[in-house]
């Protein structure tokens, strides 16, 4: 009877286990916490701007844009964990529709990261051949005041409200 017995490990060796598993979970939730604060210490900025060299957007914000623009947002980021973030960029047409939803993964990999999403908006076809008369023809739609939000993982980082004009 004491041979069914003979694997199992001793007092001593139950208590080291104990101790390191103990370990592990304690450097896990560090761990989890020193993530969390990499986050909670990032700082960031958001501007719009229509003007760009290149495809780079320059540093010229702006709150009002032609229908005929690209509409950029350029996000700041500094001190954002150095890892892989998911950026959001929501916008909401002057009637609350929401026009685009763009997701973008992105990897940190220095201390100063910017990035920035676009938007363009697309005349209607069958409104093409009356725009050399009227050059807001099919886009009163988009006439009005818009709103963006940008997210970081999930978190709303900032919000900002634009006017297109025609």
């Amino acid at each position: 009877m004491h041979g069914q017995f003979r694997n199992l490990p001793s007092q001593p060796q139950l208590k080291r286990v104990s101790f390191a598993l103990r370990r592990f979970k304690l450097f896990v939730v560090i761990a989890l916490c020193a993530i969390g604060h990499a986050r909670a210490d990032a700082e960031f900025s958001v501007f719009l701007t229509a003007k760009a060299l290149n495809g780079v957007p320059a540093d010229a914000p702006a709150s009002e844009f032609g229908c005929s623009d690209k509409i950029y947002a350029v996000i700041s980021a500094d001190g954002l964990a150095k890892t892989q973030h998911t950026l959001e960029a929501v916008w909401r047409d002057p009637h609350g529709k929401d026009r685009e939803h763009t997701r973008y993964p992105f990897v940190v990999r220095f201390d100063h990261e910017r990035i920035w999403v676009w938007l363009k908006l697309h005349r209607p076809p069958e409104a093409a051949l009356t725009q050399f008369m009227n050059p807001s023809a099919g886009m009163d739609e988009f006439v009005g005041e818009w709103r963006i939000k940008i997210l970081v993982d999930g978190q709303l980082i900032d919000q900002q409200t634009f006017k297109v004009v025609c």
